[in-house]
């Protein structure tokens, strides 16, 4: 054999070495590129499988705070009591359905996201500014506030109400807003200016049934020698002053014949900021 063919086998064996070489090498390669598409892989389907419980415990979490706050819908649209909620720049962000259908007379999506302020047709300005007043004072006490004041219902009617204001926290125990409950005192509030009436037209039957007793006796004996008096002095210079006496008798029997006809309390100013009863409208028949 020549040296050519020699050397060609030797080239020829080391070629094959090297592809031998070669080939292992990219089967390494290939081997840990599998392993790292295979960890990959097993690192994708365990974050899918952890995004998925995830996802599972969010849904769970947004079904149970829908659940509350459908909850917390109807139980404030089930209490009779007006009721509305703000921020802290006095912006409403919510309220039941009673003080949005009998209070401002608007559906609660026209009053979400509104002041009072901007629904003046349905606030008027001083009772917007009232509120706010007492809105200020619960933020200064840091606590509960209770206040009464009248309210412009939707049919016009301004009715008194007991307004019970408490501040909303944030997540750091600062004011973020308030909520309040509002209780129609109007009927209460008649109910006891009508008792204080009749305890006031009380007093001033008894008086004035004591002031008609002490004075019937006087005047009955002043009305007859009145009368005695005006016969002597027939065309005497002094009948007309006698005249002028039992006119004035007459008129005193007229105040005490009013006194005993007193039938409700009514008043009237007197001298300073002193106020006295009206006899002639407290007797005048209804």
């Amino acid at each position: 054999m020549t040296i050519e063919f020699w050397i060609l086998l030797v080239l020829a064996s080391a070629a094959g070495a090297w592809g031998g070489y070669q080939l292992r090498r990219q089967r390494k390669r290939v081997h840990k590129l599998k392993q790292s598409l295979l960890e990959i892989n097993q690192h994708t389907h365990e974050r899918e499988a952890s995004y998925a419980e995830d996802k599972a415990r969010w849904e769970q979490t947004e079904e149970k705070l829908r659940n509350f706050l459908q909850l917390m819908d109807t139980l404030m649209n089930t209490i009779p009591n007006p009721i509305y909620f703000k921020d802290a720049k006095g912006v409403y962000q919510g309220c039941n359905k009673v003080f949005a259908k009998k209070i401002v007379g608007l559906t609660r999506d026209r009053i979400v996201g509104k002041r009072p302020q901007e629904l003046p047709d349905r606030i008027p300005a001083d009772l917007a500014a009232a509120y706010q007043r007492e809105e200020h004072k619960m933020a200064d006490k840091a606590g509960f506030h209770a206040f009464e004041s009248p309210v412009q219902c939707a049919d016009g009617v301004r009715r008194d109400f007991l307004f019970n204001l408490a501040p909303v926290l944030d997540g750091h125990d600062k004011p973020d807003g308030s909520v309040a409950v509002l209780s129609d005192l109007t009927e209460k509030n008649r109910a006891a200016r009508n008792r204080i009436q009749k305890e006031r037209l009380e007093g001033v039957l008894e008086t004035a049934g004591a002031v008609c007793h002490e004075l019937n006796q006087p005047l009955q004996a002043l009305s007859g020698y009145t009368e005695l008096m005006a016969m002597q002095l027939e065309g005497h210079d002094a009948r007309p002053y006698v005249d002028n006496l039992t006119a004035q008798i007459d008129r005193m029997r007229d105040i005490t014949d009013k006194l005993q006809g007193v039938t409700r309390y009514e008043t009237k100013d007197y001298a300073g900021n002193t106020r006295i009863i009206d006899i002639h409208k407290a007797s005048e028949k209804e």
